[in-house]
């Protein structure tokens, strides 16, 4: 029988660059990642549909906007040392 699972991947042992920092944070901690952010901000999270956009259109940018935010989630808890206080407030209990 064959094996299926995920026992073939094999995880990241080392999630941080040689000097200490994580991908996510030496990918965007510079003026150009700071750049590629507030463009991908500025076209998938500020601009807005039509009032006429189809079902899959707007599936689609719930895509684009969800992939943004996991993005900027990723490089601010690098920098924040995995929280995102900045970005996204702490839940109300």
């Amino acid at each position: 029988m064959v094996d299926i699972g995920w026992d073939w991947f094999e995880a990241e042992t080392e999630a941080l660059t040689k000097d200490g920092t994580d991908h996510w944070q030496a990918c965007f901690d510079s003026d150009a990642g700071a750049k590629v952010l507030d463009d991908l901000e500025r076209h998938f999270l500020l601009s807005v549909l039509g009032p006429d956009a189809s079902d899959k259109a707007i599936w689609m940018r719930e895509g684009q906007r969800a992939l943004v935010l996991q993005i900027k989630r990723l490089a601010a808890g690098a920098k924040d040392d995995g929280a995102c206080g900045a970005m996204f407030p702490p839940a109300r209990e």
